[in-house]
């Protein structure tokens, strides 16, 4: 299973006057490129998983240009603000969680603009099928906010769980397209790390990890933020790490 960061978002560079849900910039359509190029030399691969945020589709589709696998967009794969959880937990302590968060979903649902139907993304990006192994809405940004850092790691747990239930008993290699503080969530819970608020796995913008996962549940980590795909000049963080 490899899970990669999407490249770098047009926000992250000068001049992005755009919305929310922000599309690759221009470094980060090559280093698109150059993770399509590094799975098309890659055997073999089987199946692509992504995020269903703009510059996850364009980090996935650059994979599936290269490789014509089938192409499944689960909302659960999409980011967590993760620098949000301590306010979060002061909020539940406070008992006031449940109201905020409601607020924070109906802000959400009202940039619906910015976040295509879910059953509108097949449109936008050919190939992409939306998986049907999640109950989400079709106005599927909403769920997504004001995560707390237990509902972000159940969340991951379930995705995850789905995804290897789906192909329980095959050899398969999986791309997972999602973002650094969810693909940290993800490789923190594979490894059985306790959870934590911080980043402990690292992903530069289009950096690739893997884990090998055996029948036995066996779970070990063969690569983190590879970047051996870009020229030294390509690689970014990202401004605000995220």
């Amino acid at each position: 299973m490899y899970i990669v960061r999407h490249a770098q978002p047009a926000n992250q560079e000068p001049g992005y006057t755009g919305g929310p849900n922000y599309p690759l910039g221009k470094l980060g359509l090559e280093q698109a490129a150059c993770v399509g190029e590094q799975f098309a030399n890659w055997l073999p691969l089987d199946v692509i998983y992504s995020s269903t945020l703009q510059r996850a589709l364009q980090t996935a589709e650059a994979i599936h240009r290269r490789r014509s696998v089938a192409w499944y967009v689960y909302p659960a794969l999409s980011e967590t603000d993760r620098r949000g959880w301590p306010l979060m937990r002061e909020l539940v302590g406070a008992g006031s969680y449940e109201h905020h968060a409601e607020e924070a979903a109906a802000n959400k649902a009202a940039q619906s603009e910015h976040y295509p139907l879910l059953s509108k993304l097949g449109e936008l990006f050919p190939g992409v099928q939306t998986g049907g192994n999640f109950d989400w809405p079709d106005i599927w940004q909403p769920a997504l906010e004001a995560e707390t850092r237990e509902k972000t790691y159940d969340r991951a747990r379930r995705v995850m769980a789905t995804i290897r239930k789906i192909h329980e008993g095959t050899d398969v290699t999986i791309a997972i397209v999602c973002h650094a503080a969810f693909g940290s969530v993800m490789l923190n819970d594979l490894l059985g790390c306790d959870p934590c608020d911080h980043n402990r796995f690292s992903f530069s913008h289009a950096a690739i990890a893997r884990v090998d996962i055996e029948d036995d549940g066996a779970v070990s980590l063969r690569l983190l933020n590879y970047i051996g795909h870009l020229r030294q000049d390509m690689v970014t963080e990202g401004v605000e790490f995220q």
